[in-house]
């Protein structure tokens, strides 16, 4: 007979994952700080190691803590996380490129009309402050000084939006879709090349401008169009064919 998780323990080990969260929150720690140890757990929350290891275990597995043997337990930064080492760890199915494609593409879009519902002068005025560093640092071959601030402008974006989850779910997953580049997922010659330049500060026109017509397009032309070349929704083709009809 296959074995099932005991629902009192794992119902055990979400409350130990919320009152560790609930800890780092209310301490105000920071990447780097040093959590207590399991023993300490346990003992703080009155329950077993087992079920203060399994929590830890499952905020290693979204990226919230880093788990160093010998050394302790440490609030890891939401800029360093991504979804690869989650993904790898959890008995989650193998997640397709397009898929990846598809739920950044998604989240772009509503990223980029939440800016544009609700950035602010200041946010606004970095941006700019960045993508002037980001000209500036290309125009001199910085490429990896160009890179820190697209990297930079995207996470200032989120930020814009006003919604700390989005920005909580938006850098991992942003972090992600640029891993799989670095390992070859999105070849090069699947990527037509676009000005980063121009992409961006097409970005930042339509949130000055606060004009929502065509951010399905600059979406799709900021990801190097592969939105369209793997028809993934909203963007693709077939997408797009279904809307028009079958006369179109």
């Amino acid at each position: 007979m296959p074995s099932v998780d005991d629902p009192l323990r794992a119902n055990l080990t979400r409350q130990c994952l919320t009152s560790i969260q609930r800890y780092i929150l209310d301490h105000h720690l920071g990447p780097g700080d040093k959590l207590p140890s399991l023993p300490q757990w346990a003992e703080m929350l009155g329950v077993s190691v087992r079920a203060v290891r399994e929590a830890m275990q499952a905020l290693q597995a979204l990226d919230l803590v880093d788990i160093q043997h010998g050394r302790g337990i440490f609030v890891r930064s939401v800029e360093d996380s991504d979804f690869l080492d989650f993904l790898v760890r959890s008995r989650l199915p193998r997640v397709s490129t397009e898929e990846v494609v598809q739920a950044r593409a998604m989240l772009e879009l509503v990223a980029l009309e939440a800016c544009i519902a609700n950035a602010t002068p200041q946010d606004i005025a970095e941006l700019e402050q960045i993508l002037d560093q980001y000209r500036d640092d290309l125009a001199h071959g910085g490429q990896l000084r160009g890179a820190d601030c697209h990297r930079l402008f995207h996470y200032r974006m989120l930020q814009a939006t006003g919604s700390q989850l989005l920005y909580m779910l938006g850098v991992p997953l942003w972090n992600t879709y640029i891993a799989l580049g670095a390992t070859g997922r999105l070849p090069p010659e699947e990527q037509p090349q676009t000005d980063p330049i121009e992409t961006h500060g097409a970005y930042l026109r339509a949130i000055k401008d606060r004009d929502f017509s065509h951010t399905r397009d600059l979406v799709n032309r900021h990801l190097l169009g592969l939105c369209a070349h793997y028809h993934v929704f909203p963007f693709g083709d077939k997408s797009r064919h279904a809307a028009d009809g079958p006369d179109s």
